[in-house]
């Protein structure tokens, strides 16, 4: 069970966005002193500086954007856009779907995270949105307790469930760049 209930993949659900402020406010000083707040504190200060680095940044490496990523059905366009790159590999995905069979079917079936309501839920957004949601939501009994490469395996599996073309490269473990993938974008 998430803190929303299973229903945040239902058709119409909303949920506030998983930002680590969300994972604070929910677990407020209860975190004092642990090595998770640390490592919060310490990605924080990383996203700082990050921030600030990019902004004095502005020639052509940014000027690329966000990479539209589509479904194997039209797999030929999203390739294009992604300079021929998709974005895991065959091999990410099975350790994945191991890695799924291993932390999540007690509470959750791969069904979930495949289909039409799959699509509305996540249409027009980052392939980061849903490793965020996941790495600061789950488990339920452990959130963010996994190494950051399982959240990504087990992203990549829910990829292929919605027949994202497989590629050359892994789905990296970092947040910023997961921010670049755009999964089913609508043109215009």
């Amino acid at each position: 069970m998430t803190p929303y209930g299973h229903a945040w993949l239902a058709p119409g659900c909303t949920i506030p966005p998983c930002h680590p402020p969300f994972f604070l406010a929910k677990f407020g000083t209860s975190l004092q002193g642990t090595p998770m707040k640390k490592i919060l504190v310490s990605a924080a200060f990383a996203v700082m500086v990050a921030g600030c680095a990019s902004t004095q940044q502005a020639g052509p490496a940014n000027a690329a954007g966000p990479v539209a990523v589509a479904p194997t059905a039209s797999a030929a366009p999203a390739a294009e856009a992604a300079g021929g790159n998709m974005f895991y590999t065959s091999r990410q995905a099975t350790r994945g779907n191991g890695l799924f069979r291993d932390n999540c079917v007690s509470c959750h079936a791969s069904s979930e995270f495949a289909g039409s309501s799959f699509e509305r839920r996540w249409r027009n957004r980052a392939v980061g949105d849903i490793y965020e949601f996941v790495l600061y939501s789950m488990p339920d009994d452990n959130p963010g307790g996994l190494p950051a490469q399982t959240y990504a395996d087990i992203v990549a599996y829910m990829l292929q469930l919605n027949d994202f073309p497989s590629g050359d490269t892994e789905l990296p473990p970092s947040l910023d760049a997961l921010m670049e993938m755009i999964m089913w974008a609508d043109a215009g």
